[in-house]
């Protein structure tokens, strides 16, 4: 405290006055109904103090997102390190935050933590290799950035619900062509 300021002096309000008066009369009454008087006094003084002079209620937390462009910049980096061995902290330093932040802040936005956004768009990409390409599955694996086949199979089973080689046979036979209707009784000969 300097010279110019001086110490607040709490000052009671006229309301606050006449409750602690109430209260003052019931502790000296020497009734039956004294304890019942105390005890309403003393709500009634409570309840006024807590409703003016209560310090504000905490501001709710800040909501923890992502800003669109921190969004964008984190999904491109990770599609494009799909192949690489890309960290989280990486991306979270690429959208200046804290590798937790930027974790809290990524589900709240998408609804997936980044290493399960990460791992989706692994298995997208190998769907659309195993559907176009002749690749070994092995090797799609590798080039989707699975540490081996087994890696590979274990994690697109679980999301995709089959093996990498039952989706590409089941792609295979939705791709195919349908044969149209057989004509029946209809023979070149006669």
């Amino acid at each position: 405290m300097n010279a110019f300021t001086q110490p607040s002096i709490p000052t009671l309000d006229a309301v606050s006055y006449r409750l602690i008066e109430s209260l003052r009369e019931a502790l000296a009454a020497q009734e039956s109904a004294a304890p019942q008087a105390v005890y309403r006094s003393g709500l009634k003084l409570c309840s006024h103090l807590l409703s003016r002079y209560a310090a504000p209620a905490a501001c709710p937390p800040a909501k923890v997102a992502l800003a669109p462009w921190q969004e964008r910049r984190a999904k491109e980096m990770m599609a494009q390190g799909i192949a690489g061995q890309l960290s989280i902290a990486k991306v979270a330093q690429a959208c200046a935050l804290s590798r937790s932040h930027f974790s809290r802040a990524f589900k709240k936005n998408t609804g997936v933590s980044p290493r399960d956004w990460l791992l989706s768009a692994r298995v997208d990409r190998a769907k659309q290799l195993l559907a176009a390409s002749p690749l070994p599955i092995a090797q799609i694996g590798e080039e989707c950035g699975f540490a081996d086949q087994s890696h590979f199979t274990r994690t697109f089973s679980r999301l995709a619900g089959c093996t990498p080689l039952n989706w590409r046979q089941a792609e295979a036979a939705a791709q195919a062509p349908v044969a149209g209707p057989r004509q029946i009784g209809h023979y070149p000969w006669g």
